[in-house]
């Protein structure tokens, strides 16, 4: 049974929810949260955030069985995201790396609401009644003084019809939340679209911008604070943008990044300051050097 929330906290959230934009307010008026994982994390983390609480049955125990199908749902959904660039987990890789260290944390409608050609789309057998997953963030704690790295951010919006603009950004700020993270790594590759969420969330103070240790070595490693403020921010629907900055780096500048990526070998400290301006066919990332 989850804890009863006192009628201050509760006034509280119907605030923030208020002012929240109002395409995170229909997601969640829609959407229910699920968190799959071990349930004995399940005790460290926020199970209500902003007063949208989970239901007992959307906590999903990974070792179970009877979760098995929900498991391969959410499986399914990182192979139509991730496996076109070569990025697709296989199962253990979900399991060893996610559910159990921490835990997967996503929105899903019921099956009445999914379209038979999305349900088709995501292999969902005939007799599966329970929830259908729509969007997923994986993140693992590291021994850096609590700070978590977030691998995994994927939303189905494109598959349902753009239903749901805004399902990435509310996945990504609510998981924060729930598992209690302020401080935590990412990496991803410049051009990405996923970079229009992670800047609209925070600062990115770039750790690496170009790392030939990853699969696309026109990747960059970060670190951001998702405070509570910044993450409300986020979803107010203001924009943030940096009209102040020293750089715009092009996203497919890759001589430009290795030559960042020895400024930041050799101490210089490099922050992503606001969301990608585009010109014409061009994406272009504010940067800013700061004080050492």
């Amino acid at each position: 049974m989850l804890p009863k929330l006192s009628f201050s906290i509760q006034y509280a959230n119907i605030i923030i929810l208020m002012n929240i934009d109002v395409k995170y307010q229909n997601i969640l008026n829609e959407a229910e949260p699920y968190l799959l994982g071990n349930p004995k994390a399940f005790d460290n983390y926020n199970l209500s955030v902003f007063g949208k609480e989970f239901k007992e049955e959307n906590l999903k125990n990974c070792l179970a069985v009877k979760n098995s199908n929900f498991f391969s749902l959410v499986h399914r959904m990182d192979s139509l995201t991730f496996g076109h660039q070569g990025m697709g987990m296989d199962k253990w890789v979900f399991f060893d790396c996610s559910a159990m260290p921490a835990g997967i944390f996503g929105f899903g409608i019921p099956k009445e609401k999914a379209p038979e050609d999305f349900l088709q789309m995501l292999a969902v057998e005939e007799d599966y009644e329970g929830l259908i997953p729509i969007s997923m963030y994986m993140a693992i704690p590291t021994s850096d003084r609590g700070r978590w790295f977030g691998h995994n951010l994927s939303s189905l919006n494109s598959f349902l019809g753009q239903k749901y603009p805004g399902l990435g950004l509310l996945t990504k700020a609510f998981a924060c939340r729930v598992f209690g993270i302020h401080m935590c790594y990412g990496a991803t590759q410049w051009g990405s679209s996923a970079l229009e969420i992670h800047t609209q969330l925070a600062n990115m103070q770039l750790k690496a911008a170009h790392l030939p240790a990853h699969t696309h070595p026109n990747s960059l490693c970060y670190l951001s604070d998702y405070s509570e403020k910044n993450i409300l921010n986020a979803l107010s629907g203001k924009k943030r943008s940096l009209e102040d900055y020293d750089l715009l780096l092009n996203a497919e500048d890759i001589e430009r990044q290795k030559k960042l990526h020895q400024d930041i070998e050799r101490g210089l400290k490099v922050e992503i300051g606001g969301r990608p301006v585009h010109q014409g066919k061009d994406t272009l990332y504010p940067i800013n050097f700061l004080e050492v």
